[in-house]
């Protein structure tokens, strides 16, 4: 693993970095959550870290929380822009944040650990999807998100071992990590839903009628591309032997 801090500028950016205006707020969405999401990963792992013994684990817990905290800055930069145009979406980052603070405060760090697995494993499938399964959408597109976009996702890869192997230090097993991948599922796919779903309201106030019908036919085939996209992969991660070792 490897530190990296690109530092890009979005002072100018737009909501619709991309020509898919669909696909660019259902992937806004994911980065209103990140700073949110990214600061609670670091505060379970760095609870974490002062019960390790192995000095490897602790070190890749080191430079996984130094990577996440360059995201989350990165992230936060650029939602910025999302919030000067939809004030709505700060209630819904803040009931976010209230989750993560009552979790972190009434939850066991062994539950906390499999829920931060159940996002990293999530982390990797979308990490595929814009490397291996999007092009053609970024085609047109910001030079600057994708360039954050696949900064993020790349590290996403690299440490992905990190919350497997902290949630099996704490004692963790099958069950448990099963447990807290559904629970990340459920949790955040309500949060992007209710993001996207606000941000694209906004933006249909203002088209006609074939626009709107346009844009929701565009938004359910986007939905619908990355489902079948992702269910594969979702499956293999729900089996008992996975490990995010052998991608």
């Amino acid at each position: 693993m490897q530190v990296r801090n690109p530092k890009i500028a979005f002072a100018d950016a737009l909501p619709h970095w991309a020509p898919n205006r669909e696909f660019c707020q259902i992937t806004n969405a994911g980065s209103t959550s990140l700073p949110c999401v990214e600061a609670y990963l670091m505060a379970v792992m760095n609870r974490a870290a002062r019960t390790l013994q192995d000095p490897g684990l602790m070190r890749d817990v080191a430079l996984f929380t130094a990577q996440e905290g360059n995201h989350y800055r990165q992230h936060d930069e650029f939602n910025e822009t999302l919030y000067a145009r939809y004030p709505g979406l700060r209630p819904i980052m803040d009931r976010l944040k209230a989750d993560y603070a009552a979790m972190l405060k009434d939850e066991s760090l062994l539950a906390n650990a499999a829920y931060c697995e159940g996002f990293e494993s999530l982390g990797l499938i979308y990490a595929e999807f814009m490397f291996e399964g999007c092009d053609d959408l970024l085609e047109g597109a910001d030079a600057r998100q994708v360039r954050m976009w696949r900064w993020h996702l790349a590290e996403e890869f690299e440490h992905r071992t990190v919350c497997y192997d902290v949630h099996k230090a704490l004692g963790g097993g099958y069950i448990s990590r099963l447990k807290g991948f559904f629970r990340a599922v459920k949790h955040l796919g309500k949060f992007g839903m209710d993001a996207s779903t606000y941000m694209l309201s906004v933006d249909r106030e203002s088209m006609s009628e074939a626009e709107r019908a346009a844009s929701i036919a565009r938004e359910k085939a986007h939905r619908k591309r990355f489902g079948d996209f992702a269910l594969p992969r979702l499956l293999t991660i729900v089996l008992p032997g996975y490990n995010p070792r052998s991608k």
